[in-house]
């Protein structure tokens, strides 16, 4: 018996009669095959290794000055690495700050600031 994909896979022109249950078939291993694709690259891009930028990189894709960098940095907003003597950003960070998410510690920090000192 010859399935869909395997007449698809032979080319040419071909004139076919299917039922509901081929259809439904095909249609099933088409889902299979896109969710183990997408696992696939899940798992890709999970085992992809961080990119650190230096200072002077991360202040020209944000788009603001080193005074910024360090107030984010006290503030828990966007907190660099050390390495060696010099200061590195994670490009996963940087790109959370370009979509306008907060990482919780500065949702924390927020809060802290508006609460009334006792």
């Amino acid at each position: 018996m010859i399935n869909i994909e395997n007449l698809m896979g032979m080319g040419g022109n071909v004139r076919v009669e299917l039922t509901p249950d081929d259809l439904r078939m095909f249609a099933e291993s088409v889902v299979e095959r896109t969710i183990v694709a997408r696992d696939r690259q899940a798992v890709e891009e999970a085992s992809k290794e961080e990119i650190y930028i230096s200072t002077k990189e991360a202040r020209q894709i944000l788009g603001v000055c080193e005074g910024t960098l360090i107030t984010w940095a006290k503030r828990g907003y966007l907190v660099p690495v050390k390495v060696g003597n010099k200061n590195r950003y994670a490009m996963s960070d940087i790109r959370r700050i370009q979509t306008g998410k907060r990482s919780e510690s500065v949702t924390q920090y927020c809060k802290r600031k508006k609460t009334p000192d006792r």
